[in-house]
């Protein structure tokens, strides 16, 4: 568990963690053989205290939104439960509280460059416009991860301080919060700093093209982030090991903003692609992998009917390996929607249960099989080495 175990810390971006994280993994390829690059990119890095509103005397604990402003007053609030209400609500310098079809998902982050529904750039768009003071979000559980109640903006371009109370602990105040003075305090902090994308290489004479295997190193704040991801940074550094393929350029990226609201590291790697003129043949993502009890799935974008087959008998061949079900929100999915083959590893009950361990402190090294970590990198060395 080594390779694990010097990743399953948390790792946002920007933050010393994640600087010495990116550091070690570059170390760890160039000892492999591997050409390294490190590109800097200018990143926020957040800290949140305790936050609190105040209602009647009683003091309630907020969940700080990733990357708010911060706040600290009294305000009068109002409630606002869909877009219609709020398109009509007057709410300039008030506490907003965001309940049932207003905060019943996290919204995309502005201009977010792969994925930004028209449905929720209208929400936030009205939001800007209604000028708040502030903004409370009433949320719970959501079957994408383990918070709870889970942050409807994660986005340091949204400037409205905002913070998150659990919806049944609203159940209880709600008739209390209607044009009374609350006070409010929500305390965090923004600070801009330097991080970077590693990029690490092995080149072959004339290739046919370029195979990339990437697994996002970044985690969520408070979190160890042992399945998402650090279980897929161990599983493409044991592939990396065991890669001989000469007739393809070998490219392993960890990238180091999967987890941000600016996927900056995405951009970059693509802008390098561009910039020398790189033919990707094939892309390998790996994203929350080995949990324990579980299967190592794949799933497959763009290959035709006879490589299908041929992988599928790679898949057969190989130990805890198991067909899956096309998803799209990782690393893979700009390339697969671009039409390059893909494959993206994944831990079979990825769904049905892991999700709800991610994104929080739960989310720890004992939940990680170090079995299914070699599994899987056996199966991309397999698919790799006899890719032609």
């Amino acid at each position: 568990m080594g390779l694990l175990a010097k990743i399953a810390k948390p790792r946002p971006v920007g933050t010393a963690q994640n600087q010495q994280i990116t550091d070690y993994i570059g170390s760890y390829l160039e000892s492999l053989g591997y050409e390294t690059i490190k590109i800097p990119f200018s990143c926020k890095v957040w800290e949140a205290k305790e936050s609190f509103l105040v209602i009647d005397g009683i003091k309630l604990t907020l969940q700080v939104n990733p990357y708010s402003e911060s706040f600290a007053g009294t305000r009068k609030a109002t409630v606002v439960r869909s877009l219609e209400e709020l398109e009509r609500v007057e709410c300039v310098d008030k506490i907003l509280f965001l309940t049932e079809e207003l905060a019943k998902e996290s919204l995309q982050p502005k201009n977010y460059p792969f994925y930004y529904p028209n449905e929720h750039k209208v929400i936030i768009d009205c939001l800007e416009a209604k000028k708040p003071s502030a903004i409370i979000a009433i949320t719970g559980g959501t079957p994408i991860s383990g918070l709870k109640p889970f942050p409807v903006m994660e986005d340091g371009n949204f400037y409205i301080p905002i913070a998150s109370l659990d919806k049944d602990i609203f159940l209880e105040i709600k008739d209390q919060v209607l044009e009374k003075e609350l006070e409010l305090s929500i305390v965090s902090k923004n600070d801009l700093t330097t991080a970077y994308q590693l990029i690490a290489s092995k080149k072959v004479t004339n290739p046919k093209g370029t195979i990339v295997i990437c697994a996002h190193m970044d985690s969520k704040y408070n979190t160890d982030g042992a399945l998402d991801n650090a279980s897929g940074v161990a599983t493409m550094l044991s592939a990396a090991k065991g890669i001989e393929n000469h007739r393809y350029n070998i490219d392993i990226v960890p990238f180091n903003s999967e987890e941000y609201y600016d996927p900056q590291g995405e951009l970059i790697y693509l802008k390098e692609l561009e910039e020398n003129k790189k033919e990707v043949s094939l892309v390998i993502n790996i994203d929350t992998v080995a949990h324990v009890g579980s299967k190592v799935a794949v799933a497959t974008f763009n290959f035709n009917g006879k490589e299908q087959l041929e992988l599928d008998g790679t898949t057969n061949s190989c130990t805890n390996i198991v067909r899956g079900q096309p998803w799209y929100a990782g690393d893979h999915a700009i390339f697969a929607f671009g039409g390059t083959k893909c494959i993206v590893i994944y831990t079979s009950d990825l769904f049905e249960e892991c999700l709800s361990y991610t994104h929080c402190p739960k989310d720890t090294i004992d939940l990680v099989d170090e079995k299914l970590i070699e599994n899987a990198a056996e199966y991309i060395c397999k698919v790799v080495n006899a890719y032609k």
